[in-house]
């Protein structure tokens, strides 16, 4: 055997070693002639690409000296140095291209003859070029020159040469393309035909040697297959006993210890019925554990007799029964699919110290093997030893449960003394306590009564102080609302008398700073334009002032009218387009295709509303742009939305904004000028109009004022119809001005809010103040005063 096994190694070696030093021989041949292939196919890849850039630069040539041909026939026919610049940029670059194209097939003599002829004749062209071009310079007679046919000869020469050129190295490329494509495949095909050889020569050496080999390692395996098998059985039988002696262990009852060993065997052997018995004082087998039995057979009869039946026969032989090919009537299985006979059972007395104190009965749906009878008598001694250990743990516990309940009741008789004694010392030591919590609370309560009255007068004092300090503050804040409402009225009721001299004193300064009839020095020019420019801001100030005592007094008046969208937008675009280009800003007005054509409402409250946003927008952004967007929101109405990417406002400060002479920067040494009651008062007239203004701004990004109004204005229930009924008259949008040019305003009539219309110049402001006024009011130059 060992003589066969090292005869066998020696072959296997050989055979090892040969089937896998050719393939690694061939292996590395082969990548060897692959290496070869690809760095010859590398070098052919690399001359293709040679060919393909010499091509490439003889078309780039060509087109070069194309370029210096056009250039010269256009400047000869049209004598302009326009058509001169191709044949000025490809003339220096012409010779250098062919130098490089040269130095490109220095392999090749033959093309570089050629590259050398082609280099004289551009050379002869580029004189003749030059010449050609002095001549048209000079107003010679270079038709003369022409119609000889010199210069066409060279160029032929030099496309003909050109044409040789380019022709030559394609055929080198097609012929190196040619032969790369035949080595590849005459070396492919070699290689496969090498390699296909080697491995049939392989396959039946290799064949041959592992029948050989196979016949050797089949007797091998046949011993190793018995010996394992036997090793199994052993091992099989020693786990078995583990196993049972694992499930006895522990401080377990007689019912209990059976189970355990019918489950061991139910799951170790396969069987699928099984009892065990257990004898008692008297001699007798009394079952205490079964497994797999119907409910009829575990109803009858537990106690077996020991001198009749199979069972009293394994007790008296003392050995292990065998019973096959059992009879039908013997017993019979069953369970939810079906049911069954067992076809072999086996009987094992349990012994200790030569004594049987028990049977273990098993049934089987296999025929028996060997193996299980000779599991059953090596455990049989271990389970009689077992089961002897239980019946003394039985007794024992049998007795100290006993003794236990006896020390139980004496227990219990001492706990009820104990209990009553604690009982009596717990009542009268609670009767104490009681007693002694009484007398505590009873001055607890008097003490409480005595503070408790006089919290009450501290607290009918103190409802006395404050309901006198209540009727003061009430009657102070009357008179604050009193004196509000006054200054509201005066301001509202004076918004005439207030503006109508400054308007005029406006119209005086302008026609003065206009100077007409020019009879006023420059200074006094001067003078006259700083009185125009202050007086201005005096009656935007004032203006302000005005239009916010007329919303608290409650008496601005709504007067709605139907509005063209588009119209009003393009009035603003008008006005602001100037203010914002001169600022350097772009401006954009969009109208949505959503927003109605028409909007019911106070055009003039309207217009006051946007044109204080868009002066807002343009006076706070330095750089970006300004634009309007209107749009249309279901459910909430038309929004006119001004953006702009000027300062920001910060968010603790977007709600303060719309206070009344409130400002982003209330410094006194503020950037950016203005009374601050602008955005109120817009707020206040939206509100009026039946809308809102929303504001999303952060600093340094910009700022968007959203006025939102409802597409018809409708009036609250409680508003009264004004007493003036002067229909509104829609101004025609301002015609664009001048970035630099102020825009001079005239004064209307008092039958509805101060407005200002634009006007061309100061003297074009004559003719409205003299025009005749619905109202009464007549030429402020005439020294008229206005009606009280």
């Amino acid at each position: 055997m060992i003589q066969a096994a090292s005869m066998d190694q020696r072959s296997f070696r050989k055979l090892l070693s040969r089937n896998i030093g050719l393939p690694l021989g061939v292996g590395l041949l082969g990548a060897v002639a692959f290496v070869a292939v690809i760095n010859y196919l590398l070098s052919a890849m690399q001359w293709v690409e040679h060919t393909d850039r010499v091509i490439g630069n003889a078309n780039e040539t060509v087109k070069l000296s194309i370029d210096m041909e056009t250039g010269m026939r256009g400047f000869l026919i049209t004598g302009d140095e326009r058509f001169l610049d191709p044949y000025e940029v490809a003339k220096p670059r012409i010779l250098g291209s062919l130098q490089s194209l040269r130095s490109m097939v220095e392999d090749n003599p033959q093309q570089v003859d050629r590259i050398d002829r082609l280099m004289a004749l551009q050379r002869a062209w580029n004189d003749f070029g030059n010449e050609m071009i002095s001549l048209r310079r000079s107003q010679g007679d270079y038709q003369a020159s022409i119609g000889n046919g010199r210069g066409k000869r060279i160029t032929d020469e030099i496309r003909k040469e050109f044409d040789d050129l380019i022709i030559t190295e394609q055929q080198l490329r097609m012929a190196r393309t040619e032969k790369v494509s035949t080595v590849t495949v005459t070396a492919i095909s070699a290689f496969v035909l090498f390699i296909v050889g080697l491995s049939a020569l392989l396959a039946y050496l290799g064949r041959r040697d592992l029948l050989a080999l196979s016949a050797n390692y089949a007797e091998n395996l046949q011993a190793q297959q018995r010996s394992a098998q036997r090793l199994e059985h052993q091992a099989w039988l020693r786990n078995g006993q583990t196993q049972l002696a694992q499930q006895v262990l522990g401080q377990l009852t007689l019912p209990m210890l059976g189970e355990n060993i019918l489950r061991f065997f139910a799951s170790y052997l396969g069987s699928v019925v099984g009892a065990v018995y257990v004898r008692d004082e008297h001699g007798r087998l009394v079952r205490v554990a079964c497994y797999g039995l119907s409910t009829e057979a575990q109803a009858r009869e537990q106690v077996e007799s020991d001198h009749h039946g199979l069972l009293a026969q394994a007790v008296r032989e003392g050995r292990l029964l065998r019973l096959d090919d059992l009879p039908e009537d013997y017993y019979r299985l069953s369970s939810g699919l079906g049911s069954g006979l067992p076809r072999s059972a086996l009987l094992m007395p349990a012994t200790e110290d030569g004594q049987i104190n028990g049977v273990i009965e098993l049934g089987f749906l296999r025929p028996l093997q060997e193996r299980d009878e000779e599991l059953l008598e090596r455990v049989g001694g271990n389970l009689g030893m077992s089961i002897e250990s239980a019946r003394y743990r039985q007794r024992l516990q049998e007795v100290l449960a006993e003794t236990q309940q006896l020390n139980e009741e004496l227990q219990v008789q001492q706990e009820e003394l104990k209990t009553a004694n604690e009982e009596l010392e717990e009542q009268s030591r609670v009767l104490k306590e009681s007693q002694a919590h009484l007398e505590t609370q009873q001055a607890e309560l008097e003490q409480t009564n005595e503070q408790l009255s006089d919290r009450t007068e501290a607290l009918d004092r103190k409802n006395d102080e404050l309901s006198q300090a209540q009727l003061e503050l009430q009657a102070r804040a009357d008179d604050l609302q009193r004196s509000s409402k006054y200054k509201s009225e005066f301001l509202a009721n004076m918004s005439h008398e207030l503006r109508t001299p400054l308007n005029s004193s406006l119209i005086l300064a302008k026609l003065l700073a206009e100077n007409g009839e020019g009879n006023l020095s420059e200074e006094q020019v001067k003078f006259a334009e700083s009185i125009y420019s202050a007086g201005n801001d005096l009656l935007n100030l004032i203006n302000d002032i005005l239009d916010i005592a007329k919303v608290e007094a409650g008496k601005l008046e709504v007067r709605p009218e139907t509005t063209q969208v588009e119209r009003l937008v393009e009035g603003l675009r008008g006005m602001f387009q100037p203010l914002a280009g001169h600022k350097g800003l772009a401006f954009e007005v969009k109208v949505e295709p959503q927003v109605p054509v028409t909007l019911f409402t106070d055009r003039q409250r309207l217009e006051q509303i946007l044109k204080n946003l868009l002066s807002n927008a343009i006076k706070f952004t330095e750089r970006g742009q300004v634009s309007m967007n209107v749009s249309f929101q279901a459910g909430s109405g038309i929004v006119f939305a001004v953006r702009d990417t000027g300062i920001g406002i910060a968010a603790d400060q977007q709600q303060a904004i719309f206070g009344a002479f409130h400002q982003v920067d209330g410094t006194s040494n503020r950037r950016y000028g203005g009374t601050g009651l602008g955005l109120s008062i817009s707020r206040d007239l939206a509100h009026l109009l039946g809308g809102q203004i929303n504001v999303d701004s952060s600093p340094g990004q910009g700022s968007v004022f959203s006025l939102i109004l409802p597409e018809r204005y409708a009036a609250e229930a409680e508003d009264v119809e004004p007493q003036s009924l002067r229909p509104a008259v829609d101004a025609l949008p301002p015609a664009p001005q001048a970035p630099l040019a102020a825009a001079k305003f005239v004064a209307e009539d008092e039958c509805r809010p101060m407005t200002q219309t634009p006007v061309g110049a100061g003297g074009a402001a004559k003719k409205p103040l003299q025009a005749p006024d619905p109202c009464g009011y007549t030429d402020p130059f005439a020294g008229s005063t206005a009606p009280t």
